[in-house]
């Protein structure tokens, strides 16, 4: 439509001008005129009414291109307008080549969508076809949503599903129904000093804060234990076991950590054990418990004296805090006390003496750890105040299959993934119901977009060829991975290594339920549709509910990759435990919180 615009200008231009020189020159002074100087333009009224003039006459019909075309023009954000025209002799000459199989073909319009893509002719998102009435003419057609890009082919669709394009036209971009293109929830954080960081919510914008002003502790602090049992001394019980899983805990954090113990058989002389400095004091193993807890807190002094400043010091019950005072902060942590161990029992002067020690050692210390059941009673036989008694969870758990150490980059080489590959995994049957196409069908975009991503289908079904020849048409096979059955271990250790389960369910698929369970372990958050378990998800709090098209899952897609913090917490808020215990590795971390509320100077400087 541009050129035969320009051509009505040019020509209402010509016309113009001869009328006016006509009008207003004589015909023996036209030469004179034109060898001395150019005409005045014409005004743009007059070009107008003899642009008119043509128009009326039909200039443009005696106008024939040489080669088909055809165009398209956005009309609103879901509409648009499609003009084209096709030689006469270009069909006849196709249908010559084409033979027999031309009888009965249609003329249609062909609309792509092909947003996001490098069309090369088969990886639109959607196909939408447009019988034409003739081989020139204009149309105008409704999208299914706005905000796409547009492409169209005009040509003839054969009896046996073959389409012969005759002209092609450029994309064409279909606005948003939104006043602007960032319609998400995102938000930019700009701290004190002008620095600018985008945040997957807005509505999050008081845990964020919250989580920033925090105190943090400096890394590394210098930390060191004393106690009397310790697993690598050869003991068992929950006390032993709370010294060292607390201590791997926090050397995992990246601290230096030292741990002060009786030497033992099974630790005649200091270990590195687990990340942890384990140093064996040799002390007199006869004697009463006071006489033994003093030999023990001479040793540990000289020892400390001959390493480096620590900064906190963890005293493990009483008998590790008849030692000098230590410079640094202190905590004591008290798994009974006498006058529990007694359990009604009248006190002996030994009995005394330890509850003694115990009150003088909860004293000096800035705070006393105990279990949740012992606070109360901490709290009044010691004569503590002010908050100084917190409970804490002493007694943890070794993790579980769930929460194992497991190394996410060896599990995806499993599947020739890269180990910082992306992963989105689809566990169910291959079929329609299940919606596997729509994950196929979605990823030129995603990929678009994140271009690490890869899609892993767990599972068999009568689908399987279909998406291994479309990934191929789609340009895509690259990131699809097609594993067939596999067994529960492997589909655990695949769940724990991918960002998100995605469901994509037309309707209700067996053992659904069974799948989002396994995801809730992991600790991974829930694409799915209205369609599927819905039922089981709490949209934007432990997965996301969307729609059974491609745009939908890119829109899903899109949350759970563009947002992963977003993703995580989904995935925290859904996860399922063991027996509701705390796990030892969470244990070192409240326990590195507690330090950092309490003792201000092993905190970082907040700016």
């Amino acid at each position: 439509m541009t050129i035969l615009l320009n051509g009505f200008l040019d020509l209402a231009a010509a016309e113009a001008r001869t009328r006016l020189l006509g009008e207003c020159i004589a015909p023996e002074a036209e030469t004179q005129l034109f060898t001395a100087a150019r005409p005045a333009p014409p005004n743009p009224e007059s070009l107008r009414h003899v642009a008119w003039e043509i128009g009326e006459r039909h200039r443009v019909d005696s106008f024939a291109p040489a080669h088909a075309h055809v165009g398209l023009a956005a009309v609103s954000p879901a509409e648009g307008f499609a003009h084209w025209r096709i030689p006469q002799e270009w069909v006849e000459r196709t249908a010559r080549q084409k033979g027999g199989a031309w009888h009965h073909c249609r003329l249609v319009i062909r609309l792509y969508d092909v947003s996001f893509v490098q069309f090369n002719g088969f990886n639109a998102h959607r196909i939408q076809d447009h019988t034409l009435p003739a081989l020139c003419g204009d149309l105008l057609f409704h999208l299914p949503r706005p905000g796409t890009w547009q492409l169209a082919e005009v040509g003839f669709l054969l009896r046996g599903g073959e389409f012969v394009p005759a002209a092609r036209s450029q994309a064409v971009s279909f606005p948003p129904e939104a006043a602007a293109p960032r319609g998400s929830h995102a938000a930019l954080l700009v701290d004190g000093g002008g620095r600018v960081e985008e945040v997957g919510s807005l509505w999050d914008h008081e845990r964020i804060l919250d989580e920033r002003r925090r105190p943090r502790l400096r890394r590394p602090l210098r930390l060191a234990a004393l106690a009397f049992t310790s697993l690598p001394s050869g003991h068992e019980g929950p006390a032993a076991r709370f010294v060292s899983e607390l201590a791997a805990g926090q050397a995992a954090q990246g601290h230096e950590v030292h741990v002060l113990v009786p030497a033992s058989a099974s630790l005649p002389a200091d270990r590195l054990e687990a990340g942890v400095r384990y140093h064996a004091l040799p002390i007199d193993p006869d004697g009463s418990p006071l006489e033994r807890a003093r030999d023990f807190g001479c040793a540990a002094a000289v020892r400390l004296g001959e390493l480096p400043p620590a900064d906190l010091l963890h005293l493990h019950d009483w008998m590790a805090a008849l030692g000098p005072r230590p410079a640094c902060p202190s905590l004591l942590s008290l798994g009974s006390l006498e006058a529990t161990r007694r359990n009604g029992t009248p006190p002996s002067p030994l009995s005394q003496a330890i509850a003694e020690a115990e009150r003088e050692a909860a004293e000096t210390a800035a705070c006393v750890l105990t279990p949740d059941w012992l606070k109360d009673r901490a709290t009044t036989d010691l004569g503590l105040q002010g908050g100084r008694v917190v409970a804490f969870p002493m007694e943890g758990r070794l993790p579980n299959e769930w929460e194992c150490p497991l190394d996410y980059g060896q599990v995806k080489r499993e599947i020739s993934v890269g180990p910082v590959d992306r992963l989105l995994l689809f566990v169910g049957p291959l079929e329609h119901a299940a919606g596997v196409d729509l994950i196929l069908e979605a990823m030129p975009v995603l990929l678009q977009r994140y271009g690490n991503l890869r899609v892993a289908f767990a599972g068999a079904g009568p689908m399987y060829g279909h998406l291994q020849h479309r990934a191929g048409q789609l340009g895509v096979a690259h990131a699809v991975r097609l594993l067939g059955h596999v067994e529960e271990s492997r589909v655990k250790r695949l769940l724990r290594a991918a960002e998100a389960l995605v469901l994509p369910s037309r309707y209700r698929v067996p053992f659904d339920d069974a799948v989002v369970d396994l995801a809730r372990r992991a600790g991974r958050p829930v694409v799915t549709t209205h369609g599927g378990p819905a039922h089981l998800v709490r949209h934007e709090e432990n997965g996301v509910i969307t729609y059974d098209n491609p745009g939908s899952m890119v829109w899903a897609g899109d949350r759970i990759l563009g947002d992963p913090a977003h993703a995580e917490r989904m995935g925290r808020n859904g996860r399922r435990g063991g027996d509701g215990t705390v796990v030892w590795g969470e244990v070192a971390q409240h326990y590195l919180a507690l330090c950092a509320a309490r003792f201000p100077e092993l905190t970082e400087t907040l700016l």
